[in-house]
């Protein structure tokens, strides 16, 4: 297995750690708050969404690049 598919599977693990986390989530809303919930107040401040646009571009560009 070639390094990139290797960061690539960890990826697809982490998305769908975070898909079941979200569906968990909707199902018991009193423990746990959903996705969009933790990106709203993620992205309160300007200087999150300012650090999120290189974030967004850098994962952009090394999986929609190559």
């Amino acid at each position: 297995m070639t390094d990139r598919a290797v960061i690539i599977t960890g990826f697809a693990i982490l998305l769908g750690i975070a898909l079941a986390l979200t569906a968990v989530a909707h199902l018991r809303r009193d423990s746990l708050a959903s996705l969009g919930v933790v990106v709203a107040l993620a992205l309160r401040t300007r200087t999150a969404r300012l650090l999120t646009l290189p974030l967004w571009f850098w994962l952009g560009w090394h999986f929609l690049a190559r």
